[in-house]
């Protein structure tokens, strides 16, 4: 069944027709078909969302997309994929948009609105120049946030400190505790840590960062206790602002930040690491008085290790003919 038609029938049909829609054979899906049943999936739940809410008396209009303005709290340290937004708008482009954006009426500005959820829809409309199918719903603050967190959650890609900044902006717009947990769909303890992090580590460092999306909790949390030390702030600035940061992938720059705390500030010894193009540590290099070690991170670079290994003959031979040359010199 075309996705389009899953939908459309899922937001005519009854509970009968539902029923029918569910497979009757229990199978272990391959990775490609597992992403689709949980897109399918995602899509079910919308559909049965909207219908009842249209039945609830919510109307699906139509609405100039330069009308509606994003969320008052971010959520976001990074613009989604380029590769994603393409694929959406040339979903939108050939099939129409099929589920309708939440907004609410602008709460300062007469005739605009304010989006809850489907900030990738309403990009991917704009490209396109077309309208936006929308339902319009008076929703207080709390209820704003709670809904374009329940987006972020259901589209499970807001890295660690993005959910961090996310819950610190809405205690900083005075929302309470119970609200910032629905919105998360955390609890309390995991909460308290999204929050001492956000508190610990200076915003303009975490901007400078970015969402460094393979660096966990466990690794933020070290960071936090890092910059309890004297003048971390102040060693952190200057990493931040030192040649090359920028150019580094976002986990990098957290790795040079962490790396630069961890050693006191001091600059890390010369050749300590040989980076990829990325930034990425990929070779730790260790010279002791038994000589030197190469240890290679191949999840950085997957095979990288073994096609050195591979190389060993003829980097050897490459030696003796560099010095070979130097003695003939």
């Amino acid at each position: 069944m075309k996705r389009k038609n899953t939908l459309r029938d899922l937001l005519s049909a009854g509970p009968e027709a539902e029923a029918a829609a569910q497979p009757t054979t229990a199978r272990v899906p391959s990775g490609a078909v597992r992403a689709m049943g949980l897109s399918l999936g995602h899509l079910r739940e919308e559909a049965q969302a909207l219908r009842a809410s249209i039945e609830a008396g919510d109307t699906v209009v139509e609405l100039d997309p330069a009308l509606v303005e994003g969320s008052f709290v971010n959520d976001r340290l990074a613009a989604d994929s380029e590769g994603e937004l393409r694929a959406l708008v040339q979903s939108i482009a050939e099939s129409g948009q099929q589920v309708p954006v939440l907004v609410r009426p602008h709460p300062d500005k007469t005739g605009h609105y304010q989006i809850a959820y489907g900030h990738r829809r309403l990009i991917a409309v704009r490209r396109l120049g077309v309208r936006l199918k929308a339902v319009v719903r008076a929703l207080s603050d709390a209820e704003l946030v709670v809904a374009q967190g329940k987006e972020n959650i259901e589209r499970r890609n807001l890295t660690f400190i993005e959910r961090a900044l996310f819950a610190a902006h809405l205690e900083a717009h005075g929302f309470d505790r119970p609200t910032l947990h629905a919105a998360l769909a955390v609890q309390s303890a995991e909460m308290t840590r999204y929050l001492q992090v956000a508190r610990s580590i200076p915003r303009a460092v975490i901007l400078a960062i970015g969402p460094a999306p393979r660096t966990g909790r466990p690794r933020w949390l070290e960071l936090q206790r890092l910059f309890a030390q004297p003048q971390a702030e102040d060693m952190a600035a200057q990493v931040v602002a030192g040649p090359g940061f920028r150019a580094l992938s976002s986990d990098a720059r957290f790795q040079r930040v962490f790396e630069s705390l961890r050693h006191g500030g001091a600059a890390p010894e010369a050749g300590r690491f040989w980076r990829n193009p990325r930034g990425e540590p990929v070779v730790r290099i260790e010279q002791s008085a038994q000589g030197m070690r190469l240890t290679i991170n191949e999840r950085l670079e997957p095979e990288f290790g073994t096609y050195v290994a591979e190389q060993l003959e003829a980097l050897y031979q490459g030696f003796r003919s560099s010095r070979e040359g130097r003695k003939a010199r």
